[in-house]
């Protein structure tokens, strides 16, 4: 059996990214034939993925010992981030199909059914990852949410967007975990409700620690498909604040671009002040949701009101043009989209 290595975050990142890169290429190829073009379904070598992955971290791991030595400080010894993991699976840890996230993110191999056990960023991307593959991927959550830090709304919208890509089982409860060397069978419960045991190739026990991280400084981002992103404020942090604040939701099916790339299911969302018009928390989410995100990271960290952001010029048509429709929409003075009252 081959043994995963433990690997610093910056490595993590890396191969994490590059395989998230592979499933949206994948999905634009399969995205395409509903528009009328259609291709051959990719052909997918494991063998050279890996290959590739570990070219880019031997390639990493070079530039960071050129630095250090540039720098005259020394690398950080590897981490590994803290997994806690169902104690019925801590004893088989070692069983091939019973995986953490280092061993996920090695491909092992492509399992024809993959368990996820938990949300959170690293739960999503794991699943997009191997869903892209050609997994089928059921993902068990305690909840009603995958990403308990962000609103309710942005949570309906994402489950929404991935209902074709994964199952997702909300308030699961696993009731029995028997493992062989080479599958895993869950006995499991949602809502209450007994559902039919299943066998599955592997099971990613999902560590989410990373992501339960403060909002208000810190960004969350799970680029998965489609990307959730999100800075600042939440309502459900609001709920429990003194401050006075109006939210702003633009559903991306309004956009001239999202509509021409067939990502109407996205949502945009300001949180303003309304005491001094500033806005306090935002975020994205649908297919290239990140690519906009900056705009909003920069807005809070300088402390932009609505007149500020409505009176950036915002390329037509882009996605873009929510952030401005959403401060226009704060302000009444929208052309595009009905104004609120």
């Amino acid at each position: 059996m081959n043994t995963i290595k433990p690997q610093s975050y910056n490595t993590r990142m890396i191969r994490t990214h590059a395989l998230l890169h592979m499933a949206k290429s994948i999905h634009s190829i399969r995205g395409a034939k509903p528009q009328g073009i259609e291709y051959s379904e990719p052909n997918i070598d494991l063998a050279a993925i890996q290959r590739k992955l570990d070219a880019l971290e031997s390639q990493y791991f070079c530039n960071s010992k050129c630095v250090a030595s540039l720098t005259n400080t020394t690398e950080s010894p590897n981490t590994v981030m803290p997994i806690e993991i169902e104690a019925k699976a801590a004893s088989i840890a070692v069983n091939k199909c019973v995986w953490h996230y280092d061993k996920a993110i090695a491909l092992p191999f492509i399992p024809a059914k993959l368990a996820v056990v938990g949300g959170g960023i690293n739960a999503i991307e794991v699943a997009t990852i191997y869903q892209s593959l050609g997994t089928n991927v059921d993902i068990l959550i305690a909840g009603d949410d995958v990403f308990t830090e962000l609103d309710k709304d942005i949570n309906k919208t994402f489950l929404r967007y991935v209902k074709r890509l994964f199952k997702i089982k909300p308030q699961a409860e696993i009731t029995a975990f028997n493992a062989t060397y080479d599958h895993v069978q869950l006995s499991v419960s949602s809502k209450n409700k007994t559902l039919a045991d299943t066998h599955y190739d592997a099971v990613f026990m999902a560590d989410d620690a990373d992501s339960q991280f403060d909002l208000l400084t810190h960004p969350f981002m799970a680029t998965s498909f489609p990307t959730v992103a999100w800075l600042g404020w939440t309502e459900k942090k609001l709920a429990n604040s003194t401050l006075n604040y109006k939210v702003i939701n633009i559903p991306w099916r309004s956009l001239g671009r999202a509509n021409t790339d067939v990502n109407t299911n996205g949502l945009t969302k300001l949180i303003f002040n309304t005491d001094d018009n500033t806005l306090i928390g935002g975020g994205t989410m649908g297919n290239n949701a990140d690519e906009i995100f900056g705009e909003i990271c920069l807005a809070i960290r300088n402390k932009f009101t609505a007149d500020n952001i409505a009176h950036t010029i915002h390329a037509h048509p882009t996605l873009h043009e929510s952030i401005l429709l959403a401060a226009e929409v704060y302000k009444g003075t929208a052309t595009d989209v009905l104004n609120e009252g």
